[in-house]
């Protein structure tokens, strides 16, 4: 039973990574967003909304895109990243709990996940095709 378990995180620690490091960046983007200056004027710069909207959604497109490139699966590593954005959403953000909020917070890293996993999946069908039909 042990070996089994660490077989499963020698083979996709990858994941549990990456997925850390996309759902850790929250609480820094929230901390890191307060105020900036810039010459000798104070800028207001609100990273933690633009992380949310634009950098965790494209995090995870590429973590999509790499993850089926390396372990050839799809929805293992999409679960991997729901289970540790949940526990984040459900567990640390404890002040912000609702139920609606957990499961579209902890869904949205994955719809973007899968969209990469896709992409990356069409392409190599593709490329696996035209080997098939060129021999």
């Amino acid at each position: 039973m042990k070996s089994r378990f660490l077989r499963f995180l020698k083979k996709y620690w990858f994941c549990f990574l990456v997925s850390a490091i996309i759902v850790g960046g929250i609480p820094f983007s929230a901390h890191f967003s307060d105020l900036y200056e810039h010459g000798g004027d104070n800028v207001s710069f609100d990273f933690h909304d633009d992380y949310l909207i634009l950098i965790m959604p494209l995090f995870s497109l590429i973590y999509g895109c790499l993850s089926y490139a390396i372990l050839k699966k799809a929805w293992l590593q999409q679960l991997i990243l729901f289970v540790i954005a949940f526990i984040y959403w459900f567990g640390f953000d404890m002040k912000k709990l609702e139920w609606s909020g957990t499961y579209i917070c902890s869904v949205e890293p994955i719809i973007f996940s899968l969209i990469g996993t896709g992409i990356t999946a069409f392409i190599c069908w593709i490329i696996r095709e035209m080997k098939e039909n060129y021999k």
